[in-house]
């Protein structure tokens, strides 16, 4: 089953490589920064669960800030797994994610 929520984005290279979403009333955030050892783009996401009432005003100017902001670090998703709408660049299946929620969040 689909789950096409939209995103907001920053850094896009084939697809976005870092964004957040909206999902089962949690805010995720998706980032593959570029790695200077290997000289490109790793193949996987790392997943992160964001406090869920982070406002847009909240987010910083350099988004690789982000992650210390998130509560927890969820795992792995394979940037080639991750479906996005034909622009990639306006929404996601945030069915892919399932599997990484945790039961209960840690609140923040």
């Amino acid at each position: 089953m689909n789950s096409w929520v939209p995103i907001i984005y920053r850094g896009f290279w084939d697809v976005p490589r870092i964004f957040l979403f909206q999902f089962q009333n949690k805010q995720f955030l998706f980032d593959c920064a570029f790695s200077e050892e290997l000289d490109d783009y790793p193949d996987d996401f790392q997943v992160f669960l964001m406090p869920s009432n982070l406002l847009d005003t909240e987010l910083p100017t350099d988004w690789t800030e982000l992650e210390g902001m998130a509560l927890c670090h969820l795992g792995t998703i394979p940037v080639k797994m991750t479906r996005f709408d034909p622009t990639l660049r306006k929404q996601v299946d945030a069915a892919i994610v399932e599997s990484l929620i945790p039961e209960t969040a840690p609140v923040r």
